[in-house]
Formats: C-alpha cells, structure tokens, sequence
C-alpha cells in the first residue's frame, strides 16, 4: 500500500526548505565583508593584570584586592550584558590594579614610575591606587577580496571603565608638567554635556583636512555627588603664576651663566697652564692671541647675561599690564599653557593676545580644551583606595565600524545605571 504524505506536512517541508534555499542564497551574495560584520562575536576571559614597578604581570603578596573584586566582577557583567548580541569583532575581557606603593615615593631609584598615573593622582588627591576593567575588541575582517574571515591579532579598541583616577585615560593631558600655587593643573576636553552626574566627552578629529570629523574618543565621567570633579583655572590665576616663573626663570637663568663664566676662566687658564709647560710651540704671542679669542667670547656671554634681567623684566610688565585687564576677561578659563622655553616681552604678549583667538577658532565641531584643576572638595582622600568614588568610562572608537556600535549601546538612555549603582553602593 502506497503512503501518502499528508498536504500539511508536504507544505511545512516545501517551506523549510525554501527557507534555508533562499538563507544559503542571500549568505552566498553577501561580500566578506558583510558577513564579517554580521558575524557573532567569541567571547574569552584574559588573565588580569597587576601594574607594578617589580612584581611583573603577578599579583604581589602585599596587595589586597578582596574588596575591589565585586565592582569589577558587576562591571563585567555589565559590558557583558551590554555587548549581548554583539557582532564584528571577538571580545576579550580582563581586569588591571594599579596599587604599587613605589608609585607614591620620591626616591631617586624610583624615578621610573614618578610619571605614572597613580603617582600624578596620588599627589593631586592623596589617593593610593586604582583599578580598571577593559573589554577589548578584536575585529573580523577580510583580506585581499577573499572569502575568509580574519580575527586581528591586536586590539585597536576597547571599553574601558576605571575607578578613582581621572588622568588614567586620555581625557587629561599635561598632567605632571605644571602646578599654580601650589596645586597640579592640566588640560582636559571640554564637557560636550551632562545628565546628572554623567558627564559626557568628546574627542572629535578628521584624518585629513577634506575628512568628515568624527568622535575617535568617548569619556563619560560618573560622580558620586553634585560637585564637579574639575574647577576650571582663571587666567588671572595663571597670569599671578607666570610673574612667578618668570622671575624664577630670569633668576634661574641668570645663575647659570655667571656659574658658566666662572667655570669657563678657571677650564682657560688650567689649559693654558698645560700649553705652556708642554707645548714645543708655545710663544707669548700665540699665548696672547688665545687669550684674545677667549675673552671675545667671554665679552659674548657677558651680554647674554647682562640681557636676560631686561628680557625678564619686560616680561613682567606685559604681564603686569594684562592683569589690570576687566574683571570679565580675567575671570575666564584657557586651552593653552605658555608654549615657549623663554620668557620674553614677545613672547608673553604672543602667547596673551592670542588667548581669546584660540578658543575663536575653534569651530563646533571640534574638540575643545580647557585648564582645569581636581576640585579638592570631590575626592575623600579618607576613604580606601577600592571604594568607588569616580567612574570613567572611555570608549576607544577610532574608525572601527565595531565600536562605533558600541559607543551608541553605551550611550543609551540607562545604559549606565548598573555602573551608578556601583558608584552610589560605594558611598
């Protein structure tokens, strides 16, 4: 007896099989490309790292980090579950502690980590030590037309969350270089916006002039509290710090070259002493021809010495002059430090006049800077070292298409709450 195959059953197999006929059709007419930024992302766990001046990537006996683990173990989840879905590139994810107590000494033999992070922050806010969490990416992509996927063998990009240390990114530059009155200044971008106690950065740059310009950083700032983590310096204040380096400049300066001078007499005569008791050819004339020729070129550095307390002096009183400028124009902020190795009337009048053209010039679309200083009523230097008081998270864009996915799911509306739940727990 022939079976017959009911038409309910024959319809759902026709059906089934067209579907995976026309799934096989549209994959076959997909590019390499295409299909490599469609494809799910692998995720695998690096190990952590342990930043220190001697103990290599091994976590040192003497570091605790028992109470830092369940914030990172909850940002995990959180980049996780943000990342759920993902496609274009593999994920690699891992944590980083930087708590070396050689960062915070100022022993000549520990002179390599004077500029890390955690020394610079230690100074501004007497906090020791802080930690980090970094999902990296990995992209897929293809080569020379082919049809075979490639995973890069290096990250170029990655999410990265870091707990109480806001020069451990690159939203701050010049960390280290410069202080007024006393206290460590830098420049950072601009806050583009805020939402709360969110703070929202930007670092917009083109490849080349005729480019688009896009965001190749994001930085997002949690606070625990309603207070800024930057105040902004006046130019008044850095105006009252320049006439103290210029004078520290023109004394400094003027050191140094009598010292040259003075060393540079006693070197002659030590080695006109040599040429006449050894030296065949030595006559009182030659003697007095090399004593001509030095003392042209001490008359030389007499000048230069004579010139720098009148080049420091009209410093000053450019400077002097700016200072009596309205209240107004004192009271703003800058984006520059004084650029030049000299102090000198020209040069300060250069650097001033062209403050306000500098922030003129900067269209909308661009990054912009300001000097700023760590408010010292944010940070609680009471507090230990693991509890959160300040997210930042950067999002390392660059021109991956990936992470140009990434940063708008970050971006989202309550996208962030888990990590300002970490940050309210910690208060």
């Amino acid at each position: 007896m022939k079976k017959t195959v009911p038409p309910s059953v024959f319809q759902f197999s026709l059906s089934y099989l067209v579907f995976y006929l026309l799934l096989a059709q549209v994959s076959f007419g997909q590019d390499c490309k295409t299909q490599a930024a469609v494809k799910p992302s692998a995720s695998v766990r690096f190990p952590d790292s342990y930043i220190a001046a001697v103990s290599g990537n091994q976590k040192p006996a003497s570091w605790n980090i028992t109470k830092m683990k369940p914030h990172l173990a909850k940002t995990e989840s959180w980049i996780k579950n943000i990342l759920t879905g993902f496609t274009g590139a593999k994920l690699a994810y891992s944590n980083e502690y930087f708590l070396d107590p050689l960062d915070f000494t100022d022993r000549p033999e520990d002179a390599g980590a004077s500029s890390s992070h955690s020394k610079l922050f230690y100074k501004a806010t007497a906090i020791k030590g802080f930690y980090a969490s970094k999902m990296r990416f990995y992209a897929y992509y293809c080569y020379d037309n082919s049809n075979t996927i490639h995973t890069e063998g290096e990250s170029g990009s990655n999410i990265q969350v870091t707990f109480n240390n806001v020069f451990a990114s690159g939203l701050t530059t010049n960390a280290g270089v410069y202080t007024i009155n006393g206290k460590p200044v830098f420049q950072t971008i601009q806050k583009k916006r805020s939402d709360g106690r969110i703070d929202f950065y930007e670092q917009r740059v083109q490849n080349n002039p005729n480019a688009k310009m896009y965001t190749a950083n994001d930085y997002i700032i949690l606070r625990n509290s309603d207070k800024p983590a930057f105040i902004a310096i006046t130019r008044k204040e850095y105006l009252q710090q320049m006439l103290k380096d210029v004078e520290t400049f023109g004394t400094r300066d003027t050191k140094l070259l009598n010292e040259a001078y003075t060393q540079n007499v006693k070197q002659f005569e030590a080695e006109m002493k040599v040429y006449k008791e050894k030296d065949k050819s030595y006559t009182p004339e030659k003697e007095a021809k090399r004593r001509k020729w030095f003392e042209e070129d001490q008359e030389k550095l007499k000048k230069i010495i004579n010139k720098t307390s009148p080049d420091t002096d009209a410093a000053k009183e450019v400077i002097l002059q700016y200072l009596k400028k309205p209240a107004e124009w004192l009271s703003r902020n800058f984006n520059i430090f004084y650029p030049f190795s000299t102090y000198t009337a020209n040069g300060v009048s250069q650097y001033l006049e062209n403050l306000d053209k500098s922030f003129l010039s900067e269209g909308e679309e661009e990054t912009h800077y300001e000097i700023v200083s760590i408010n010292p009523a944010y940070f609680n230097n009471k507090l230990d070292a693991d509890v959160p008081q300040l997210i930042i998270v950067h999002l390392q864009n660059g021109t991956y298409a990936h992470m140009l996915k990434a940063a708008n799911l970050v971006k989202q509306p309550g996208a962030l709450a888990p990590l300002e739940t970490i940050l309210n727990s910690g208060r």
